[in-house]
């Protein structure tokens, strides 16, 4: 590894450490150009008509952007895929109660899970640090069937996520809409995330083509006596066990 990486073998441990310099000149740089598959005739992200717990970048099938955060505000906003160095869009997603916690994943920063303040048209979603349950339904109609595409619902209600105005510009934001389900601009992609050179994987277990199945396990992050801020990640399979270390310099 270069620009300021470093690997480290303990026993059978392997550590991946990242400095400051290459955090931002490298890892970020390189979460927006990763090769994303889809989903449709590969491995069901649901299970007993279940979503998989995982790491996800959330599509917008109408506008085909990513949902992210605004950069200098909570607000949930969408981005082309050229766009997403100004953040990163993964969200992990799991379940809670009857329904599904939506997390964004940003190593070093407090939790911040996605729900909304008004039941009105055109709310806006934000983050923040409780959680609220999400309902995720499959899109079942004809003309979508087999691709695994969703719907979000605010918990038991007919508030679902949508692209303020149907826009693919920069930044639209992301709100509640209630109204006719069949149109494109509601439904979702959910595009599990993996990516071994980081030690990302989505963190669920399966099996496909023969591959043992394998879950990552998330640590909150804390901070040590020299205010360095140490967040790891630990991917564990039937074989192996290795052990990634991200460390980011400063306060």
């Amino acid at each position: 590894m270069t620009n300021g990486a470093e690997a480290r073998r303990h026993g059978s441990m392997q550590y991946c450490v990242v400095t400051c310099s290459s955090v931002f000149s490298t890892f970020s740089h390189l979460l927006p150009t990763m090769t994303l598959h889809s989903i449709k005739n590969t491995s069901s992200i649901f299970e007993d008509e279940k979503l998989k717990p995982g790491i996800y970048k959330i599509q917008n099938i109408f506008t085909e952007t990513y949902v992210d955060i605004e950069t200098h505000s909570r607000n949930v906003c969408s981005r082309p895929g050229q766009n997403l160095e100004e953040g990163n869009g993964l969200w992990e997603i799991k379940p809670l109660g009857a329904g599904y916690s939506i997390r964004r994943v940003e190593p070093g920063k407090p939790d911040q899970f996605c729900t909304m303040k008004d039941e009105v048209q055109k709310a806006p979603l934000f983050v923040t640090a409780y959680p609220a349950a999400w309902r995720v339904e499959i899109v079942d109609d004809i003309n979508h069937r087999g691709f695994e595409y969703v719907r979000l619902f605010w918990g038991t209600t007919e508030w679902s996520w949508a692209i303020r105005d149907c826009v693919k510009h920069n930044g639209a934001q992301v709100i509640a809409w209630s109204g006719d389900k069949s149109i494109t601009w509601l439904m979702w992609k959910l595009i599990p995330f993996e990516t071994t050179e980081y030690g990302f994987l989505p963190s669920y277990e399966g099996e496909e083509a023969g591959q043992s199945s394998a879950r990552a396990q998330y640590a909150d992050s804390e901070r040590d006596d020299l205010g360095t801020i140490v967040t790891e990640v630990t991917t564990v399979t039937t074989t192996t066990r290795r052990r990634y270390r991200v460390e980011l310099e400063g306060a």
